[in-house]
């Protein structure tokens, strides 16, 4: 999270932290995401124009996922996401995109992170969650 807190004009929306809030049993760790949220993490709800364009994309992506994608189109922003459908759906509209590599590679290059520690997180994700990645070496990414 403290790399997702220092993106600049980084948000969320309702439904991924309702997706997070259920989570939490499970996944403790959810929490700390969880309290980031609306404190230093603002929550963007969509208004009526924004309702209308989530239904255009809301048969292809879960809530969460929907309303983050149409919150990075209305506002020209980056959709951070490694959802395959989103991912997809993002680069067919034009819309910027980025994944959890995308967040270790920024960090790395704003000088937050040591490129040591993002391969060791990259390899704990693929070791520990079953997190998908072409490499497990983050050196592949740079």
């Amino acid at each position: 999270m403290d790399l997702v807190d220092g993106l600049p004009r980084v948000c969320t929306v309702p439904a991924v932290q309702s997706e997070l809030r259920a989570g939490v049993e499970s996944y403790p760790y959810l929490q700390r995401a969880l309290d980031r949220i609306g404190d230093t993490i603002p929550v963007v709800a969509l208004d009526e124009l924004g309702d209308n364009a989530a239904t255009n994309v809301a048969s292809r992506l879960d809530p969460g996922e929907t309303q983050a994608f149409t919150v990075a189109e209305i506002y020209n922003g980056t959709l951070v996401t490694d959802d395959g459908p989103a991912r997809a759906l993002a680069r067919t509209t034009g819309v910027a995109l980025t994944g959890s590599i995308g967040v270790l590679i920024r960090a790395v290059e704003d000088d937050r992170l040591s490129e040591a520690t993002a391969d060791r997180w990259l390899k704990r994700w693929i070791d520990e969650t079953d997190y998908r990645a072409p490499s497990r070496d983050f050196a592949d990414y740079r």
